[in-house]
């Protein structure tokens, strides 16, 4: 009976931990979309 009471404790633990990232993402800045680069002149390739 107890290990009962721990697996449900774990996926309790496991949704709370979940919850508080979904929290925790929404008071951050949103995340800006990718822009289309301008190609270098192939400084970045060496």
């Amino acid at each position: 009976m107890l290990d009962v009471i721990y697996l449900a404790l774990t996926l309790a633990l496991f949704a709370l931990v979940g919850l508080v990232a979904k929290a925790v993402e929404k008071l951050g800045p949103r995340a800006r979309g990718s822009a289309r680069r301008e190609a270098t002149s192939g400084e970045a390739w060496g």
